[in-house]
This record gives structure tokens, sequence and C-alpha cells, in this order.
């Protein structure tokens, strides 16, 4: 119901004089509303389409342009956002800090994108670290990961964190990261439940020491994902290590179930409910050979059961 209607309801049970719902009816009217995420949904939109043009006019003028002078170009720029970032950067603080700029964030973002332009470009043209093709993630995702926590900026944390997710798979093999399904090789499985963990104790610890608490959730996410989809992989791809894998994506959806009931969080309900759900329905279907009848009585049920208790859960949190 508008508030108009509300307004006239009052008036008419006699709850409201006539002046009074003019006058607040004048107020609403005139009532100023934020526009705050449309103009940052277009400037994240401008950032991204900046530097989605930037690599279409390298790719299709690179012979025109010049290397040397595209890679000045790049570095400039680069150097002229974090310089602005720098600048308006606010006081550092474990909580929550904002820059004095209002385009301070999407200047360290624009920075960070155009970065990884120039050390691609300077790697593909010059090969600039050579066949140590880890280092092309592993140091994007260091200074990303550090220049989060020093600006405060979640989107810059996430990079930094995909980056280094990238990372384990590249330094174990580079090419079979590239041209072949990674997570079918048990070393790259097991340096990504690894990673997973790592993360997951080193957000936990920082939540304990009350250091940036808000990137708790960035970094569990990304950690909980990669860690559970290992251990789905895990689950596909190593039939002789089913009871290993089956136990330990049990006790990752129960953990993460737990945690989200405890911080209220319906985004790890749902990430543990999913998870177990495909982990369970691939035992089902390699252990049972079911005829069709049963194959989509299993579905309905199931489908029906994880639909109500989602939405059971979901009031609940």
């Amino acid at each position: 119901m508008s508030p108009k209607r509300v307004l006239q309801a009052l008036a008419d049970q006699h709850l409201l004089s006539e002046k009074q719902r003019t006058v607040i009816q004048s107020v609403e009217d005139n009532k100023l509303f934020s526009v705050h995420w449309e103009l940052r949904s277009l400037l994240y939109a401008g950032i991204l389409l900046f530097t989605t043009g930037t690599g279409l006019l390298i790719y299709k003028y690179i012979d025109r342009i010049g290397h040397n002078l595209l890679i000045l170009a790049l570095a400039v720029v680069c150097a002229a956002c974090f310089a602005y970032a720098i600048y308006f950067k606010g006081p550092f603080s474990m909580g929550r800090s904002h820059s004095r700029s209002s385009f301070g964030d999407y200047a360290l973002l624009l920075g960070c994108l155009l970065f990884l332009t120039l050390e691609g470009y300077l790697q593909y043209q010059y090969t600039l670290f050579g066949t140590r093709y880890g280092l092309v993630t592993f140091l994007p995702a260091l200074l990303f990961i550090a220049l989060a926590y020093l600006f405060d900026h979640r989107g810059v944390l996430a990079m930094g964190l995909t980056a280094l997710i990238s990372w384990i798979g590249v330094t174990v093999r580079p090419l079979e990261f590239y041209f072949k399904g990674n997570l079918k090789d048990m070393t790259v499985l097991l340096s990504a439940v690894a990673l997973s963990l790592v993360l997951m104790a080193g957000g936990f610890i920082l939540d304990h020491q009350r250091i940036k608490r808000h990137f708790t959730i960035t970094t569990l996410t990304f950690a909980g994902n990669l860690l559970l989809v290992a251990l789905v992989a895990g689950l596909f791809n190593f039939k002789e290590y089913h009871l290993a894998f089956t136990v330990a994506l049990a006790i990752t959806c129960a953990g993460f179930d737990w945690y989200a009931r405890r911080e209220h969080s319906f985004l790890f309900i749902l990430m543990s409910t999913f998870y177990g759900y495909i982990g369970v329905t691939y035992l089902v279907f390699h252990y049972m050979h079911w005829h069709d009848e049963a194959t989509y009585l299993y579905w309905i049920v199931t489908g029906i059961g994880i639909t109500v208790y989602l939405s059971t859960t979901s009031r609940k949190i």
C-alpha cells in the first residue's frame, strides 16, 4: 500500500485530522530519495567498460600505437589511479575506513585492473617473468590483498583472492591448468584444499583479533567455495578415495551449517546445502542403479525437501 493510501485510510478512521494528513503528504511528496547505489553501479560499470575498451584497443591497434608508447600510457594511468587513491586515503583502522574522496575506491579498483592489463601485456610481449607463470598471478595476489587491507576495499580483496586461487593451479601444472580439468589432478586438488584451509584459518584468526572483521565473510566465501568444489571434484574423479572425500565433504558442510546459524548468514546455509546435495546425489546414483521411476521420484522428493528446508531455515536465521 502506498503512503498516500495509508494516510487516507488513517484519515478515514479519524486517526489523523485533514490538516495532519495534508502536512504529512506534503513532506512525503517533497522527500529526497537516495541514488547512492545507482551511482555506484554506474561507476563500476564505467570502470569495467573502460578497461574492456582499453583491452580491445590494444588488440586492434597495437601495430599503429606501438608497444613502448602503449606500455608507457598504461603505466602512467595506472600510477595516476594509485596516486589518487593514496592521496585521498583515510586513516587506517582495524575496522571500517573510508576514502576522503567519493572516487577514491573507484580509482583504486581501476588502478588494479589496469595493473593486470599492464602486467599481462608485459608478460605476453616481453615474457617479463619468463616461464615462471606462477608469478603472473602470485604477485598481483599479494599486491591486491595488501591494498585491500590498507584501503579497506572488498572488491580488491576479491580480486586478490581470485588471483591467489589461480596461482595454485598455475604453479603446480601451468599447461594443464589452462587446457585440461585441473581438479582431475590430485596434486592440484590437494593444493586447492590446503589453500582453502589456510585462507579460512587466516580469516578466523583476523576475525578473532578484530582486524577488518567485515572481510571475514568475503574470505570465507571464496575459501569455502574452493574447498567444497575441490571435495566434490575429488568425489567425482577419484573413486578409490570416495570414503575420505565423503567424510570430508560431510564435515565441511556441517561446519558451514553451524557457522551460518551462529552468524545468521543464509549464504553459508545455501553453500552447505548445495554442495552437500550434489555429493549425496552423486553417491546415490553411483552406488544405486535405480529405474526411471525411482529416479524421477528421487528428484521430486529431494527437490521438495531442499526447497522446504531452505525456506524454513531462511525464516529462522
